[in-house]
Order: structure tokens, then C-alpha cells, then sequence
């Protein structure tokens, strides 16, 4: 599991291991595989137009990986994932430092957290200023069509 963990984390694509677009199934078998534990919960989303359930996998103190329709569109790094993104910008980064390694981040106040042109969002610890959070994600997530997108049809594996 320490492998997994010390990946690099690349937005649009995950890591080494874990794809975004993976499907669940896959997902699912490799942790089993390599014997990593891992939660799983759903969120029926019934409030939202159209009720699109959510599956989420965690792996405790490091990442957790958000499914619709079975394909796996964001990965939030958090806690004990020593990995980074290409710039050098990790778990635990110093938030000045991290906008002198990326000047494209600007703070959303929407969803709390700096976003990224190069396709990352981080929240960070007001009380440390520390990234606390890195969320890597599909390209179709900051799609207004987002709970219209057709997942299944586009990453069938």
C-alpha cells in the first residue's frame, strides 16, 4: 500500500495505479488484490436534477475516490498521501509557497477551496496554511453538463 500512497498525482489522468474513469468494478478488485483496506458509502443525491447516485471508496488518512454510474470521476489526496503533483506541490504544502509554484490559483468561494487552471482543487487549513486537500478530476466535471454527461458510453472499459 506505501507505493500507492507516494504516487504522483496528475490531475486529468490520477496516479500511476488508479485512473480517473476507472470503473468501480476495477477499482474495487485492485484494492482487494493488493489487500488494502478500503470503506465504501453511496449518497442517493435525491435532491439533485436528475437523482445521479454517488459511490464513494476510501482508503483511511489518505485518499478517497468519487464514482458516478460506476466510473470513478475524482480522487481527493489528503492526510498520509506523500505523493505530488508534478509542480511539487503536495499534501501538507505550505499555501504561500503554493502560489508562488502555481499563480493560476484563485479562491472560489462557491466551494471553499483554491482551483487550479491545471486541473486541481485544494482546500486549504486556515489554522496551519497548509494544503490540507488535493482533488484531481475528469475534464467533464467543470462541465455545466455534468448530470447530463453520458459516463458509461464515454469510459467503457
Amino acid at each position: 500500500m506505501i507505493e500507492l500512497l507516494n504516487e504522483t498525482i496528475v490531475p486529468y489522468v490520477g496516479t500511476d495505479t488508479i485512473k480517473l474513469g476507472m470503473s468501480l468494478q476495477k477499482v474495487r478488485a485492485y484494492l482487494k488484490n493488493n489487500k488494502i483496506p478500503f470503506n465504501q458509502t453511496m449518497d442517493s443525491n435525491k435532491d439533485c436534477t436528475p437523482p445521479v447516485p454517488w459511490i464513494y471508496i476510501t482508503i483511511e488518512k489518505s485518499l478517497s475516490m468519487s464514482f458516478v454510474e460506476g466510473v470513478l470521476f475524482e480522487i481527493s489526496f489528503e492526510n498520509e498521501y506523500t505523493g505530488k503533483l508534478p509542480n511539487g506541490i503536495g499534501v501538507g504544502s505550505d499555501m504561500e509557497e503554493l502560489e508562488k509554484k502555481d499563480p493560476s490559483l484563485e479562491y472560489n468561494d462557491d466551494d471553499e477551496c483554491f482551483v487550479s487552471e491545471d486541473g486541481y482543487w485544494i482546500i486549504d487549513d486556515i489554522d496551519t496554511g497548509k494544503a490540507q486537500t488535493i482533488t484531481v478530476f475528469l475534464r467533464e466535471v467543470n462541465s455545466e453538463g455534468f448530470f447530463e454527461y453520458e459516463w458509461t458510453k464515454k469510459y467503457k472499459e
